[in-house]
């Protein structure tokens, strides 16, 4: 126990602090682009807690689609977001949108609009107006389709599709990354796809600039801990010149292992620590991305220190 106490001190007093994202969902965004007192909030705390890039969600909510519709707050706010310090990477899949189905070839217009939309709010947008890239968060696997007979074919549509978003967002210029969530068990099935037959995250890591591993456990040790679950994700990464965050969960989830909701803050940044001595050595080791900004600033928030008003 005093030697990990002692790695733990010296993995947050020596180490040089991970990078970290944070997924910034469909009411957050919109919070963020209508009032600045909450802007000004979530960017304070941001910073002081260190986070780095954002992915911020672009694309239609229940009727609104700021980035087709209200340009003028988008480029405000990421011009913003930029002279604040951060990367801004705009966030693409949406639960009531299923856009899951965006995998399969009847869905193919919906697929391409919502990839173009980004590209062409860029060509008109300023420098520091622009997103600095595209992250995607599609999940074929909830598709009701999905099983152990589908997910092969369903699998290889995905990686289809994914080829075609990344040589779209191409169009963007060098330094615009692409990237994509995946959960740690693609690598737990082969996929044979043009020819070559390999795990299904090494197939999507090899497409995109990097992947954000849906790492969602809340220990960083033992076979079933968040270092186990990435070692194929950052090995296959750093053979390959590839980036890998480590994705973590902060909201209400099933089962409890999932997340850190009723664990704390502390409880967070500890196993991450922990997490970043196993494999600050690693290349393709990108730091974390965290789930997601709602969620985490009531972990924040529960966290924090009261005082009793007692003199």
């Amino acid at each position: 126990m005093a030697l990990r106490v002692l790695l733990l001190f010296l993995a947050c007093t020596i180490l040089p602090a991970a990078p970290k994202a944070i997924w910034v969902w469909e009411t957050e965004t919109l919070r963020l682009l209508d009032d600045r007192a909450y802007e000004t909030r979530v960017v304070g705390l941001l910073r002081e807690h260190g986070f780095h890039t954002l992915f911020l969600y672009a694309d239609d909510y229940r009727g609104r689609n700021p980035i087709l519709n209200e340009r003028t707050a988008y480029r405000g706010l990421l011009a913003r977001l930029h002279a604040a310090g951060f990367r801004v990477e705009a966030l693409l899949g949406s639960y009531p949108m299923k856009t899951w189905e965006y995998v399969l070839p009847e869905r193919d217009q919906a697929a391409r609009a919502m990839m173009q939309h980004i590209l062409d709010y860029n060509a008109a947008a300023g420098a520091q107006e622009r997103f600095d890239g595209v992250h995607l968060d599609i999940e074929p696997h909830a598709l009701d389709s999905w099983s152990d007979e589908t997910r092969v074919s369903l699998s290889r549509m995905f990686l289809a599709r994914s080829r075609e978003w990344v040589a779209m967002a191409r169009q963007a210029g060098k330094g615009f990354l692409v990237g994509a969530a995946i959960p740690f068990w693609y690598d737990g099935f082969a996929v044979a796809w043009e020819g070559v037959t390999k795990p299904l995250n090494a197939h999507l890591q090899d497409l995109y600039d990097y992947v954000a591993v849906m790492d969602y456990r809340n220990r960083a040790e033992g076979p079933d801990g968040i270092i186990a679950h990435a070692r194929e994700e950052i090995a296959y990464g750093s053979a390959h010149g590839k980036a890998v965050l480590l994705g973590l969960e902060t909201g209400e989830a099933q089962p409890p292992k999932v997340t850190f909701r009723n664990h704390g803050a502390g409880a967070l940044t500890r196993e991450m620590a922990t997490t970043e001595l196993a494999f600050a050595k690693k290349r393709a080791f990108g730091g974390f991305a965290i789930h997601h900004l709602r969620t985490w600033l009531e972990l924040i928030e529960a966290s924090a220190p009261t005082t009793s008003g007692q003199p």
